[in-house]
């Protein structure tokens, strides 16, 4: 039995220990995992993180736990799934770029280890986060390039995070973990659109989840008041198709997924959103600062974590 900290009427809430684990979304300043109350918070969210590495993470950590004697009951997993096109590599030692993938002492972001004994000096997992990342390593750079030019294919990317949900859904049945899913935005709808006219990369088609980047790096054409540019609002749509509806090969793990487990904010325009549409469109909140617009501000994250995820956990 977990640990009772208070009976409201006919409902038991416990004190649990939260694992928590995804991008940047879960964790960039005080996102919404510091906000938690009541409960101890195992964060695992990493900046740039894919789906592969959110759930290497999220299994460490839980594992971790459980080795020093921690009741399957008394733990509860949160995932933030990411964007499906996000790709991580283990670099170790015996590569003869390992040293230059890790020269730089500052704006390292590239860099993660999910088990902290692990000395990046011997193995460390590089991330690509989204195409055309700048990170501050001409090496990284420069491999990540070769990935999006030549071996990125968004059919294989969909089946891996079809994968890695499962692959989260089978470990905590296996071992009576309490969980819930969710994603940073729909990543579940195929929301491409066309770069408008005067921004960075016009005329070219882009995933909206890439557009949060271009409103970054372009400047000129942020909005304090959403995070799509003007043209773009409509592409906000229950009418555009389900990625596993284009990619007929990733249907079968799709109707694997156990609904029940998940959160989505969802209205007339939205079916399977995350946290951004939460913010934007349905707190109305302003979608972070100028100066990063790609991510909801502390308040939001506050907010999120009384309103949606303490719920969750009780």
């Amino acid at each position: 039995m977990g640990r009772l900290f208070k009976r409201t009427g006919n409902i038991e809430e416990y004190n649990m220990i939260v694992v928590t684990s995804g991008c940047s979304f879960t964790n960039c300043g005080m996102s919404w995992p510091y906000h938690i109350e009541g409960h101890e918070v195992h964060n695992k969210g990493e900046v740039g993180a894919g789906n592969s590495y959110i759930t290497r993470a999220a299994i460490w950590q839980c594992e971790d736990l459980l080795s020093r004697g921690i009741p399957s009951d008394e733990i509860y997993l949160i995932v933030m799934w990411s964007g499906i096109n996000r790709k991580e590599v283990l670099s170790t030692n015996t590569n003869p770029l390992h040293s230059d993938y890790i020269s730089n002492q500052k704006d390292r972001w590239w860099l993660s280890n999910f088990n902290p004994n692990i000395d990046e000096k011997d193995s460390v997992w590089l991330k690509s986060s989204i195409p055309d990342m700048n990170w501050s390593n001409q090496s990284v750079c420069d491999l990540f390039e070769q990935h999006w030019k030549h071996f990125y294919m968004e059919e294989e990317s969909l089946l891996n995070t079809f994968e890695n949900i499962l692959r989260i859904q089978r470990y905590c049945k296996s071992k009576n973990i309490k969980y819930k899913l969710s994603c940073w935005q729909n990543i579940f709808n195929k929301y491409s659109l066309l770069v408008p006219k005067g921004w960075k990369y016009e005329n070219q088609e882009m995933f909206s989840q890439e557009i949060w980047t271009l409103t970054w790096r372009d400047g000129e054409h942020w909005k304090d008041d959403r995070y799509w540019p003007d043209e773009m609002t409509d592409k906000i749509s229950k009418d555009t198709p389900l990625l596993k509806d284009l990619y007929p090969q990733t249907q079968h793990l799709w109707n694997m997924i156990e609904w029940d487990n998940w959160w989505f904010y969802e209205d007339d325009q939205v079916e399977y959103g995350g946290l951004s549409e939460w913010v934007v469109l349905g707190e109305k909140h302003n979608m972070g600062m100028q100066h990063d617009p790609a991510h909801p501000s502390e308040y939001s994250h506050e907010q999120f974590a009384k309103k949606e995820v303490e719920k969750w956990i009780c």
